[in-house]
């Protein structure tokens, strides 16, 4: 398909028809008169091809999608939208009397389209662009990051469920990759087996084990026959390495001979570390906070953070469930890039920070804010940050003031300092000191690992009332958080894989984006007038 010859809006557009039907402040009102000019056909060029016919405004399916978005509507319902309601219309410069819509499977294909070709965050930072336009964003405002866990709609299967899946998924990369192959040597009982549905619920222990046994035994069937016939070219079959990988985890595999045959016996592994949990995406993974555990993403939530005004979201960042919230930062700071922007701080909980990250941010020129953790067990007053270090020297005086006798490394990078057991022993903090977590120890030591000076520095700080007065604008991004899981949808995944989630969450970023666009703009119009 090819891109229109032009996006110019009808002159009987909606809008122009019903001109007093909405008030001027209304959010459609001013998405038709704001949002809407800001896209143009000519942004999804490398999507399309320069010949063929002339498809649906990209423009317009991407002025939808963020509609679709902003009320959680499905594809059917949003096609319907396009056409039975005014405020729509008005918003996409729509005509009226326009009673037809495009298939469901249109906007299928426009996602298809941006994923294919890179172009996921586009609708999103014109978004970003328009309030940096209306100045509701500036360089050096400050932001605020904090994440939100995503559920995929993928239930933890039983072992036997789960290999019987992958089984049924190389069948398929078969008979899609190699049709000869499937065609000509893959068994009739095979392609009936895995053709039809299949649940062990309620199936007996001694069943399960002689199933699994059997669908263990296709696969390696599966596996020795491509062996056979593509040579090298059975590293294209993906699924093939997925089943190893399902089969190691999930259960032990035995070989016996029993006359002149070679018999697979299965044993289910219990509470298996699993690594993959559906064949058909392999991005999720198992994630856990607390008591809380999920299989799915997460969703890191950059917006700004000004006290008083209306902040914008800058950035939704993908991350797989099992991954720790400190490991996101070089894409915070390309995120930042790629926006123009510059914060000169930046607002987190504990779980971003360490002194390593800290140091990085004022590498460059920023500041990572955030509550240090301290250590668990102790008695603030014969804590770490209590003694007085000479790193450069190796030396430490404790709170009682007794200097340390000698140092040495126990760790690469690690500089452990060690005090006198006798005048330990003698101290009257002895307990409170040295035995608080350790009723063996008999002398206190400190081990001093890399960056330390910047986690002893956060630590004095986060005391003061001036860094808790810093701290409370970051509790805001909390509420948008909620706002994009109650009313977005963002808590459940729509799309399959780590480009589906990420396309999903930069289309939630760009709808809450537009809410606010109109809130803000409508705001500053009332405080020209």
């Amino acid at each position: 398909m090819s891109l229109p010859d032009s996006s110019q809006a009808p002159l009987f557009a909606a809008a122009n028809e019903l001109p007093d039907l909405l008030p001027e402040d209304d959010p459609m009102i001013i998405f038709s008169r704001v949002i809407y000019p800001s896209f143009h056909d000519q942004d999804f060029e490398a999507c399309y091809s320069e010949s063929g016919r002339p498809a649906i405004s990209p423009a317009f399916l991407a002025c939808v999608t963020l509609l679709q978005f902003r009320e959680n509507l499905s594809d059917s319902e949003t096609a319907a939208a396009v056409i039975r309601r005014l405020d729509w219309k008005i918003a996409l410069h729509l005509p009226v009397w326009e009673n037809t819509s495009f298939d469901p499977s249109t906007l299928c294909y426009f996602r298809r389209r941006l994923k294919e070709n890179g172009k996921m965050r586009l609708i999103f930072d014109k978004t970003v662009e328009v309030a940096k336009r209306y100045n509701f964003i500036r360089k050096n405002t400050n932001q605020r990051i904090d994440a939100t866990h995503i559920v995929s709609h993928v239930n933890r299967i039983s072992t036997t469920d789960l290999l019987f899946r992958t089984v049924r998924c190389v069948m398929e990369e078969i008979e899609k990759v190699a049709e000869e192959i499937y065609s000509e040597y893959v068994a009739e009982y095979l392609k009936e087996r895995y053709g039809n549905r299949f649940s062990s619920f309620g199936m007996s222990k001694e069943k399960r084990q002689h199933r699994q046994a059997e669908i263990v035994e296709d696969g390696f069937l599966l596996r020795s026959l491509l062996e056979e016939h593509c040579g090298e070219d059975i590293e294209e079959f993906k699924q093939l390495k997925i089943m190893e990988t399902i089969f190691e985890e999930n259960v032990v595999i035995k070989k016996k001979a029993i006359e002149d045959k070679d018999v697979i016996e299965v044993e289910e592994i219990r509470s298996p570390k699993q690594t993959i949990f559906d064949p058909r995406d392999v991005s999720l993974k198992l994630g856990r906070k607390g008591k809380c555990s999920w299989i799915g993403s997460k969703c890191h939530v950059v917006e700004t953070a000004e006290r008083g005004k209306i902040n914008f979201i800058t950035d939704m960042i993908y991350q797989p469930a099992n991954g720790h919230d400190g490991n996101i930062h070089d894409q915070v700071f390309s995120g930042n890039e790629q926006a123009g922007l510059e914060p000169q701080k930046v607002f987190a909980d504990s779980n971003y920070l360490s002194g390593e990250l800290i140091k990085q941010y004022r590498d460059h020129g920023q500041e990572l804010m955030g509550y240090m953790q301290g250590y668990a067990g102790r008695e603030k007053a014969f804590q770490t940050e209590a003694f007085k270090i000479d790193i450069k020297n190796r030396q430490a005086v404790c709170p009682a003031g007794h200097g340390s006798i000698k140092s040495g490394c126990e760790k690469p990078d690690n500089i452990t300092i060690y005090f006198d057991s006798k005048t330990c022993r003698e101290c009257e903090f002895f307990h409170q000191c040295v035995q608080m977590n350790n009723k063996s120890a008999t002398r206190r030591k400190l081990t001093i690992r890399p960056f330390y000076e910047y986690r002893r520095e956060r630590r004095l700080a986060q005391e003061t009332d001036w860094f808790r007065d810093e701290m409370r604008v970051r509790a805001q991004v909390e509420g948008t958080i909620s706002e994009g899981t109650r009313f977005h949808g963002l808590r459940y995944a729509r799309y399959r894989g780590g480009d589906g989630h990420q396309f999903q969450f930069y289309q939630t970023g760009a709808a809450i984006n537009v809410k606010r666009l109109a809130k803000a703009i409508s705001r500053a119009d009332k405080e020209d007038e």
